[in-house]
């Protein structure tokens, strides 16, 4: 089994992920927001966050990447957005969120252009980065480990992660802002 086939749910997985941090991060600028700005990025923020979610569900669903140019759009735009939160409103923005997030959103952004320039270039005789069809299971699980090891201290560290029972694990990315006692 070549390395491509273990990889190729990936995508849709790195979606699911910047899609989950965008929607807490939004979700904590809106009821932890300071001002109306901050309120206003944090409904963009979850409203693209949705947007990037609905894109992954549909790239695994259809077994190739669902319209690259629309997963260009979600990238792009949930980067712009988790900058605006950063400027708008950093006094209540954990940083390791937003970096994931970010990370995430820039490797759905950057294979969504890659498809975008072969399609762009005439090969449509070859499938573009399919996902679904021919996506090894074992490949699929283990993309989803690791999107868990990676999406779950960082949903953790976001404003409405850390009011969540038992969040002991933010006072290693938001420091005073964890609930277990040292």
């Amino acid at each position: 089994m070549s390395p491509s086939v273990l990889v190729r749910s990936w995508p849709a997985l790195a979606a699911w992920g910047a899609g989950l941090l965008q929607l807490g991060l939004g979700a904590g600028a809106i009821v932890k927001g300071a001002d109306a700005a901050d309120r206003g990025i944090g409904i963009l923020l979850a409203t693209g966050g949705a947007a990037t979610l609905t894109w992954g569900v549909l790239t695994l669903a259809k077994g190739r990447l669902a319209t690259p140019r629309a997963g260009v759009a979600v990238a792009l735009a949930g980067i712009v957005l988790l900058v605006g939160l950063m400027l708008v409103g950093p006094a209540q923005v954990s940083f390791y969120p937003v970096v994931v997030s970010a990370a995430l959103s820039l490797a759905v952004g950057v294979v969504s252009a890659i498809a975008l320039r072969r399609l762009g270039r005439g090969r449509r005789s070859r499938p573009v980065a399919r996902t679904a069809a021919r996506t090894s299971i074992g490949g699929l699980i283990v993309g989803a480990f690791l999107l868990a090891g990676l999406v779950t201290p960082a949903l953790a560290a976001t404003p409405i992660g850390s009011d969540a029972p038992g969040a002991s694990v933010n006072e290693v990315f938001m420091p005073g802002h964890g609930h277990g006692g040292h």
